[in-house]
């Protein structure tokens, strides 16, 4: 396998990285922590390499496939993000922390909660791995979306559904009303499917 000092190429895009890094050219951003809105905190996007080891550690704790783990996951998932992600201000190529433990130190849950709502925020702007959904792709999903039967949903299935609703819906999820249609359009209750299959 070629290493960086055998290929130049590779040396280069990872001086270049480094570079702007330094000079504060690279994307990031800045969290005003909600404990103390006299202390901002720089936070820059993770590349590939450190995502995988995020998704490596969460993959090995061991929990429970249910709402409970989920959530857990989630929240592992949120700190192992921010503490590679959290950044010297004035040298984006230095870690604010090396370790979860040294993190929570210093951060409540707001702070958590806050910051890894920004990082996420800030991915969505400037991931260059985001790409569109052709046409007939989105045609095929949206199919799919309707199709489903969302009342068979449960544990950690559901617990994502819910969460892509509350974020893709204007208005709450539990609004109730005739008038909301973020969750009508897409559930298919048991009544619909007997109706439909007697015709």
């Amino acid at each position: 396998m070629a290493t960086t000092e055998t290929n130049p190429t590779r040396q280069r895009i990872r001086e270049r990285r480094l570079e702007r890094m330094r000079l504060g050219q690279a994307v990031c951003d800045y969290v005003v922590l909600p404990s103390d809105d006299e202390i901002r905190v720089c936070i820059v996007p993770l590349t590939e390499a450190d995502y995988r080891q995020v998704l490596e550690k969460v993959s090995k704790l061991g929990v429970p496939d249910d709402l409970a783990g989920v959530q857990i996951k989630d929240r592992v998932q949120a700190e192992e993000i921010l503490v590679r992600s959290l950044r010297e201000e004035n040298d984006l190529t230095s870690r604010l922390y090396e370790t979860t433990e040294e993190m929570l130190e210093d951060f409540d849950v707001n702070d958590i909660d806050h910051a890894i709502d920004c990082y996420n925020e800030m991915v969505e702007r400037s991931s260059p791995s985001l790409e569109q959904i052709p046409p007939e792709e989105m045609e095929v999903l949206k199919k799919t979306l309707q199709a489903m039967d969302w009342n068979a949903l449960s544990g950690s299935a559901w617990y994502a559904a819910k969460r892509f609703l509350s974020r893709i819906t204007p208005s709450p999820l539990l609004d109730k009303s005739r008038g909301s249609s973020s969750t009508n359009l897409l559930t298919t209750t048991k009544s619909e499917e007997e109706s439909t299959s007697d015709v």
